[in-house]
């Protein structure tokens, strides 16, 4: 019975596939394993896999016994590992975010990210708080967004409708603003 992570194996072909292979040490210290390999021709990478092409004959199962030793993860279940990374990628994104942060600063998603890094005045910093991912007025940054845009364009019919040529136009380029800057920040979504 082949090892989990053993995708598929055939002569002189097999594909391993884990979680622990997307560690880029785990990832060095499989090819230097696999270098000194008798019958392995070659060896290549993916994002969390490694392709063997091995001469025919080649002992598979004596490969992957000595991957095992060598790298203890594979030996675990794929969720546990893939968690386990999960966890340790978003300590490391939450220690160098902290490290970017500055009192009074806006960043993250939606609202915060069109005010970068702006100090925010002491008089509005009640209504925007936190990394942009906090409230603005009560609601989350995206809705304030989306509400911002909806507001404007109704205020652009509505003046354009009332004859006020002046409020028009304004309106009009606020809703045209906004609107370009919510097509841009989610151009990979459309």
């Amino acid at each position: 019975m082949q090892p989990s992570y053993v995708v598929h194996a055939i002569e002189g072909r097999a594909r391993l596939r884990h979680p622990a292979l997307a560690d880029v040490r785990a990832r060095g210290e499989a090819q230097a394993l696999l270098r000194d390999e008798k019958g392995v021709n070659e060896v290549r990478f993916g994002s969390e896999s490694l392709l063997l092409l091995m001469n025919p004959g080649t002992d598979f199962a004596a490969i992957c016994q000595r991957l095992e030793e060598k790298i203890p993860d594979l030996l675990k279940p794929k969720a546990e590992v893939a968690s386990a990374h999960k966890a340790e990628r978003r300590s490391q994104f939450g220690a160098k975010q902290a490290g970017h942060k500055g009192k009074g600063a806006v960043r993250g998603t939606g609202f915060g990210d069109m005010l970068g890094d702006m100090q925010i005045p002491s008089f509005l910093r009640p209504f925007v708080s936190g990394n942009g991912k906090g409230k603005i007025m009560g609601i989350s940054p995206r809705k304030f967004e989306v509400r911002s845009l909806l507001g404007a364009g109704s205020l652009c019919l509505l003046a354009g409708l009332a004859g006020g040529k002046g409020l028009h136009v304004a309106a009009g380029l606020a809703w045209a603003t906004l609107a370009s800057r919510h097509v841009w920040v989610r151009r990979k979504a459309l």
